[in-house]
């Protein structure tokens, strides 16, 4: 495929394992600053400051976040930066861990309808505590994960920028131009839900 810019986006990747399985997290972010160096760097460090003082309390201590990754992708060959992570990025939840597939699912919302408009990450690395038994999440983590998810939210639009569903295709044919719309609401599923490419085999 060609490339397809993103205007004014920022990809943001979370790169951690848990016991040598990698568990990957990518965000789009809508800068409405210029997308220099110095943005990359700031909107990872965001992220960072959110992950340690809203994420990282609630994750196993086996979920170790190796680094952040934002990348401009409103152009081709976009710059890059790395926030490389070797210490105070592991999990600090030391209870039993969840199943290393076994996630909590947060759908993201916006204004328009359809599934050009509708995100979701799988949030992983998390101890039985998230749950209340084996198929369903506790409703209090539920309504903790909702302020986690809120305080995203706003350290975003504290540097001028904002979480967005992007969208690359249209009826399954790739758009010239990826379309951002920006996140208003979310919800979270009750329902202990999968990410098979986090399991072992």
């Amino acid at each position: 495929m060609a490339f397809q810019p993103a205007p004014d986006c920022v990809e943001v990747v979370f790169h951690a394992v848990q016991n040598g399985v990698p568990i990957v997290n990518v965000f789009n972010v809508e800068s409405t600053g210029t997308i220099d160096d110095a943005q990359l760097e700031l909107i990872a460090d965001t992220f960072h400051d959110w992950w340690t003082a809203e994420m990282q309390p609630n994750q196993h201590t086996s979920y170790i976040l190796n680094d952040i990754t934002a990348t401009d992708v409103s152009v081709e060959g976009g710059h890059q930066f790395v926030l490389a992570l070797t210490t105070g990025n592991t999990g600090a939840a030391g209870a039993e861990p969840m199943s290393g597939q076994a996630a909590v699912v947060v759908s993201w919302r916006t204004p328009r309808i359809g599934r050009s408009y509708r995100g979701r990450t799988y949030f992983g690395g998390g101890t039985v505590g998230w749950t209340l038994n084996a198929q369903f999440i506790d409703p209090a983590f539920i309504t903790g994960l909702g302020a986690i998810a809120t305080a995203l939210l706003d350290a975003l639009v504290l540097i001028d920028c904002h979480l967005v569903v992007l969208s690359r295709y249209l009826h399954l044919v790739a758009r010239a131009t990826a379309v951002l719309t920006r996140i208003t609401g979310f919800i979270i599923d009750s329902v202990v839900d999968t990410q098979r490419r986090r399991a072992a085999n």
